[in-house]
């Protein structure tokens, strides 16, 4: 074994025979009551939350409705001259003398 695979097995065991550390009795209680956790179960949400994730959600789908029916109308329009295209796009390069 070399220097470097000692150290690494050193490292790995240095853990071993290592024990949790004990706690006092009333810990737990004493981080409940800071954190303010209630000892019952969760309440339930009021109705009004469900309802505005409701109209949230309906008006994404109509929102995304109209927006394929958009892009459906715009796409049935006849593309453009593939020459014409290509002069559009590169037309910046014209002032620039190489």
């Amino acid at each position: 074994m070399n220097r470097k695979e000692t150290w690494i097995d050193e490292t790995l065991n240095s853990l071993d025979g290592i024990q949790r550390a004990p706690a006092s009795a009333g810990i737990f209680l004493k981080i409940q009551a800071r954190a303010g956790l209630p000892d019952k179960k969760a309440t339930a949400m009021n109705r009004s939350f469900y309802w505005s994730v409701a109209a949230g959600l309906a008006l994404l789908i109509a929102l995304n409705l109209f927006v394929a029916r958009q892009s459906h109308v715009s796409s049935k329009q006849p593309a453009e001259n593939p020459a014409t295209m290509a002069s559009d796009y590169f037309s910046y390069l014209s002032p620039i003398k190489l």
